[in-house]
């Protein structure tokens, strides 16, 4: 009987001594990581989520959609989940939320207009969702109708006055209508509310070079290469060609 206490206090002490080691080495990981976040500026894209942007934004590379491992992820989920979504709308045609995110799902799979379809039940049954009004501009964005996809991102302020993404949306808008005055209008406001978010400085520095304002190109595409590092050697090239 001794020795069989004596054994359960020798599995007890090692199992106390096991937790406690485990509990400091976690602490240490933890104090670690939070160190190292807190002493590097982030760009702070993915707050917003990436969704059809990469770190490098383009006017060719949004009007290019989402790429393909990802859409296809997305293709798979819409199949499993549609069937259900049009039950829902079915059986419940005055419920707002399944018609927004069926009209998501469209989007997904580059279904525009019976994405707007979607979304403008949606806005009908429930007007004042400024979540709506952003994805509809995004559709009507693809479609190239910038008019009403502008209407719908001004409409996302009007209801979220500080809303980063309409602001910086309205910008690519305004680049494809070939007015990229306007264009540095719309990434400023962008950057005001979030001066970490490295795209709308490179956006804004290329709406920058297009006017020939090469010094503040130069000073926005440097601002992007600090908050993102991946924007990396093609980026110093072309500021490289802009400071001769």
């Amino acid at each position: 009987m001794k020795n069989i206490l004596l054994l359960l206090l020798l599995l007890v002490s090692i199992i106390f001594f096991s937790c406690n080691k485990n509990a400091d080495n976690t602490k240490i990981n933890v104090d670690t990581a939070v160190s190292k976040k807190d002493s590097v500026r982030v760009d702070s894209t993915d707050i917003y989520g990436q969704g059809y942007y990469t770190y490098q934004d383009s006017l060719q590379s949004y009007h290019m959609g989402y790429n393909i491992p990802r859409d296809s992820m997305y293709k798979r989920r819409n199949i499993e989940i549609f069937e259900n979504l049009n039950l829902l709308i079915k059986k419940y045609p005055n419920n707002p939320g399944p018609y927004l995110d069926r009209g998501n799902h469209f989007q997904n799979i580059h279904k525009y207009e019976e994405a707007i379809q979607d979304y403008n039940k949606y806005i009908e049954l429930n007007p004042n969702n400024h979540s709506a009004y952003l994805n509809r501009g995004t559709a009507y964005e693809r479609l190239k109708k910038y008019d009403l996809a502008l209407a719908d991102y001004n409409k996302v302020i009007e209801l979220k006055p500080n809303d980063t993404i309409a602001y910086f949306n309205k910008g690519i808008v305004y680049e494809a209508m070939d007015n990229p005055q306007q264009a540095i209008v719309e990434y400023t406001k962008a950057i005001q509310i979030d001066p970490m978010l490295a795209k709308a400085y490179y956006n804004r520095g290329i709406a920058y070079e297009k006017i020939k304002d090469y010094k503040n190109a130069i000073a926005d595409f440097r601002k992007a290469l600090e908050l993102n590092p991946n924007y990396g050697e093609p980026l110093r090239n072309r500021i490289k060609q802009l400071e001769k």
